[in-house]
């Protein structure tokens, strides 16, 4: 009797040490790694804590000329899932994605998962041929969030839940954030919808948004200028009753050709971000936000 009940003991003890190993397994979050920062805010909206993610370009650093470090192959070693953008934007990390992470590890390229981009125009008119900034319109945004929820429920079916509750709820979100864009921008004088930045990343925006015409100085932000577009841009700003030239913050690079365009057009330089988070501007939602108040600062 003293034996069956000592082996029934010790099967209880197991059987709990069993069950506590896949409970614990169970809550350990996915370690997702994303390309940049607005991918890994939309990755940490839908997952909260069921993910643990981190982005391998830097808040406030450019993903066009960032270098990697050992740090991010170290990163992706570690990663469960990698979210990337695709389309051009950061095609260039995925020979380190490749290279360091574990074989078989599943990678998202979430704006190939939208289509390809529209192509044709040129400067003026709506260039999507050579801007992967999709998430600059809010609908394009949405699509990414729906696009990495159905992911991460397929890499973890388990929490497909959560997934949903929260991305359900975070859509809400930019679709009222999407209402507030088009309400107050449609106070901005249609002779004055007019962004002039360093490089082709506000397309998407200006159609979403009714900007009938976006100008850059170069399409590429590893490019320079030439004095022809530069002349060019001078007499567009000077036709503008509020003329305005916009940086980007991770952009330094340009940050001079913008500064003498204004010097010479007479116009006032403003920030709009376009591909990375700050720390006083952590999520895509509060970065959308404050675009807004520039822009109806600027042009108004």
């Amino acid at each position: 009797m003293r034996i069956g009940m000592h082996r029934w003991l010790l099967l209880a003890v197991l059987a709990a040490g069993l069950l506590g190993s896949i409970s614990a397994a169970a809550a350990e979050p996915l370690n997702v790694v994303a390309t940049f920062s607005i991918l890994q805010d939309f990755v940490k909206q839908v997952g909260g804590g069921e993910v643990a993610v981190q982005a391998l370009v830097p808040l406030g650093a450019d993903p066009h000329t960032w270098e990697p470090s050992p740090r991010e192959a170290a990163l992706l070693a570690d990663a469960d899932l990698v979210v990337a953008n695709g389309g051009g934007f950061d095609d260039w990390l995925l020979r380190l994605v490749r290279n360091a992470a574990k074989p078989g590890v599943p990678v998202l390229l979430v704006a190939e998962e939208l289509g390809p981009a529209e192509g044709g125009g040129s400067h003026h008119g709506h260039d999507h041929g050579a801007d992967p900034h999709l998430w600059l319109s809010v609908p394009n945004a949405i699509s990414y969030v729906e696009t990495i929820a159905a992911f991460l429920a397929e890499v973890s079916p388990e929490r497909a839940a959560v997934f949903a509750e929260r991305s359900s709820a975070y859509i809400d979100e930019l679709r009222a954030l999407d209402a507030k864009l088009t309400q107050e921008l449609g106070q901005i004088p249609p002779e004055q919808r007019v962004i002039i930045t360093y490089h082709n990343a506000f397309s998407y925006f200006a159609e979403r948004y009714g900007f009938a015409v976006v100008e850059f100085l170069v399409r590429n932000p590893d490019a320079e200028p030439n004095p022809r577009d530069l002349g060019r841009l001078v007499g567009l700003l000077q036709r503008l009753e509020k003329p305005a030239v916009f940086s980007e913050p991770q952009l330094t690079s340009g940050a001079r050709y913008l500064e003498a365009l204004a010097r010479d057009a007479g116009a006032e330089v403003y920030v709009l971000f376009s591909d990375s988070l700050t720390a006083e501007v952590p999520t895509y939602v509060q970065m959308m936000e404050y675009n807004l108040r520039v822009l109806m600062e600027a042009l108004r």
